[in-house]
Formats: structure tokens, C-alpha cells, sequence
């Protein structure tokens, strides 16, 4: 999630996922304005607060459409129609990547615990919160192993 790389493909990534957040809601001038005056772009924290504002909320209501064991029956359905051996990541690994994205945008002002917590307070669905639990119980034991 460097600022800059857009090597393994990041960046097609989040201007696809910008596109579908913002659809037609700003004209395709103002879009092209902020490709031109956004640093980073599509980086989501790099956004104007307003366009920002309106991805995120966007990517949340997808997450909140996510109900039980979807993303299990994501990924058996990528592998089943899969007839060659591919690296992938599982459907958990893409919600990691906009949840990452999200975290990027919020206040660093603001401890881990109250991030965490405004991040949750918007997510309805059980097994995206269930993915931040992982997240954080993994960053968890990753700052006890390198700062104890």
C-alpha cells in the first residue's frame, strides 16, 4: 500500500474501484481535473475530502452487502471455474486491500483504538467485522513480538 507503487498492479486496481465509487456523480471533466491535480491518484486518501468522502462511503456499502459465508462461496467459485493454475489471493485479501485503503483516509491524529473503532461503527456486516478483527489481532501480535 506504498504511496507510489503501482508495480503488482494497485493502481488499475483503485481506479476501478474509484470509478465504481464515484460513478456518474462528478462529470468526466472533473475526473479528468483531479487524475491531472491528484498526487498518487486514485489513492483514496489523496483525494479532494469531498470525493473521498463519497468512495468510502461507497466501498462500506459494499462491504455491508456482504452477508455469511460469502466470502467463502467467493472464493470456492473462483476455484472451481479456474481451468488453469493461477496465483490469487483469496476474497478476504481483496477486502484487506480497500480496508487498508480506508484506514489510509482516516484521522492519524486519533489513537489505533479510536480508528479502529470509526472504521467498525460504519460496517454492519458480520464478516467484514470479522476481517478487522483479524487484522487487528494480527497487528496486535506483531507490535507485542517487535516492541516487548
Amino acid at each position: 500500500m506504498s504511496d507510489s507503487c503501482g508495480t503488482c498492479g494497485a493502481t488499475d486496481l483503485r481506479k476501478l474501484l474509484f470509478e465504481s465509487a464515484i460513478g456518474n456523480e462528478i462529470s468526466d471533466d472533473e475526473k479528468k481535473e483531479i487524475i491531472q491535480t491528484t498526487r498518487y491518484y486514485p489513492r483514496t486518501s489523496n483525494l479532494p475530502e469531498t470525493i473521498k468522502e463519497k468512495v468510502i462511503e461507497s466501498h462500506i456499502n459494499e462491504f455491508n452487502k456482504i452477508e455469511i459465508r460469502d466470502i467463502e462461496n467467493i472464493d470456492r467459485l473462483i476455484e472451481e471455474n479456474s481451468r488453469a493454475r493461477i496465483y490469487r489471493r483469496t476474497f478476504k485479501e481483496f477486502i484487506r486491500f480497500i480496508v487498508m485503503d480506508i484506514w489510509n483516509t482516516l484521522e492519524y491524529s486519533l489513537s489505533h483504538a479510536d480508528r479502529l473503532d470509526q472504521l467498525k461503527s460504519k460496517i454492519t456486516s458480520k464478516e467484514v467485522l470479522d476481517v478487522l478483527d483479524e487484522m487487528n489481532n494480527h497487528f496486535q501480535n506483531l507490535r507485542k513480538k517487535h516492541f516487548n
